[in-house]
């Protein structure tokens, strides 16, 4: 971050293996899939971010501890400062390798960069700009646990853009493979169940809608097709470019 001319912070992420038995289950009460710590503790991280942010009142970009940035990663971001964008605006800089659902048509481009407005996406929070009253408004709908990556994209009230081509990436898929095993969430522990099958039905059907809701948005003005990036402009070993 500092060859790139960038202020950064580091926060400490909460640690997995200091949650408890009854947290995990806690937790796990409040979302229909299986449940890890890491997805608690990565749920509490980016809680603890916002929380930040949202008392400093400032935008501001949150990157996790395995995202390597291209070499015009700069770029993308002084072109987002550049804008005068609404506080529900969030922007998303992350390579997935799964499809997504967006817009045929890009909201903003400055000749390299493109913002493209998101309707689907459940894959990734490795790198994204909020602002500060997005933040707060994310601490108030998260006061239950979800796995973050599927919930954080998908609220109504979200406007999501996708910076393309993304200059972010996590380590795992730098190398250009996306087979199934890139996306099993390991764990030093086994994975929590809702204790109500009935909860668990109710809560699931609740994702279905809001799938269903984002689906439908697309197919009046979007398209699904995977994520544009430039492989060629990220380190091919971000290791020895951090040094």
């Amino acid at each position: 971050m500092q060859k790139l001319g960038l202020e950064f912070e580091f926060l400490n992420a909460f640690e997995a293996r200091d949650l408890s038995v009854e947290d995990c289950q806690k937790a796990a009460n409040t979302w229909p899939s299986p449940t890890l710590r890491e997805d608690i503790a990565c749920f509490t991280s980016h809680r603890i971010a916002w929380q930040i942010i949202t008392e400093r009142n400032e935008r501001t970009l949150i990157l996790e501890d395995d995202a390597v940035l291209s070499e015009s990663f700069a770029d993308a971001i002084r072109s987002i400062e550049a804008r005068s964008d609404d506080w529900d605006c969030v922007y998303d800089l992350e390579f997935a390798p799964r499809p997504h659902i967006l817009a045929k048509s890009p909201i903003w481009t400055d000749g390299i960069y493109r913002a493209t407005r998101v309707f689907q996406n459940r894959v990734g929070t490795a790198g994204y700009v909020i602002g500060a009253r997005a933040a707060a408004k994310m601490l108030e709908d998260t006061k239950n646990y979800a796995l973050i990556d599927a919930y954080f994209w998908h609220r109504a009230w979200l406007k999501a853009y996708q910076i393309e081509p993304t200059p972010v990436i996590q380590m795992q898929f730098l190398d250009g493979s996306a087979d199934k095993a890139a996306f099993v969430r390991k764990s030093i522990d086994r994975a929590f169940s809702p204790q109500s099958k009935l909860r668990k039905n109710l809560m699931r059907l609740g994702l279905e809608g809001i799938k269903t809701r984002n689906l439908i948005r697309g197919w009046f003005g979007g398209e699904k097709r995977g994520l544009r990036m430039d492989r060629a402009s990220f380190p091919p070993d971000p290791a020895r470019s951090a040094d």
